[in-house]
């Protein structure tokens, strides 16, 4: 198979995914909860194996402290799934709320007068806007959120993958 019909094949799977996601949020949502227990678990399951095994390590104390609260977080999050999409849905939404609020200062510190003015108080309104949605409508947002997320993100990537296929072959790129 040629390199352009790779990333069309691939673009139409993630097209698929993400479609399969957005009818089905909240599969999608435990999903992503479910794996991001299974890194917390894995990082502090290392990380304190890195501390207790390696005398030598600076701040050993605080890595394992901090791999400690990554392991129960993990495990705590395996243990209550739907109480972990909440808690990552307030992640994110403080997130998004945090990083607008930043590009928005940025933009009246930095950007003043320019271009790019508009273009990062634009995406800081966004960005804030769309974290205190999150916020304001916790806990119900976190059941379709994450899975709506993930699904944007496999549409958009998807449709990315196809035109860029698409254009490579017009191109004469094989």
């Amino acid at each position: 198979m040629k390199g352009t019909s790779s990333l069309i094949v691939s673009g139409i799977l993630a097209l698929l995914g993400g479609i399969a996601a957005l009818a089905f949020p909240l599969p999608v949502s435990l999903a992503v909860t479910v794996l991001a227990g299974c890194v917390f678990v894995a990082s502090g399951a290392f990380g304190l194996w890195a501390a207790f095994s390696d005398r030598g390590m600076p701040s050993r104390g605080a890595t394992a402290f901090f791999s400690l609260v990554s392991l129960v977080a993990g495990v705590w999050m395996l243990a209550n799934p739907l109480a972990g999409m909440v808690s990552l849905t307030l992640m994110l939404g403080a997130l998004f709320l945090v990083s607008g609020v930043v590009r928005l200062g940025l933009s009246l510190a930095t950007w003043r007068g320019t271009v790019m003015f508009w273009l990062m108080a634009l995406s800081g309104l966004i960005s804030a806007g769309l974290g205190l949605f999150i916020l304001l409508r916790l806990p119900e947002a976190s059941l379709v959120l994450l899975g709506t997320l993930v699904a944007v993100e496999l549409i958009v990537m998807g449709a990315t993958l196809v035109a860029m296929g698409f254009a490579l072959r017009k191109s004469g790129n094989p």
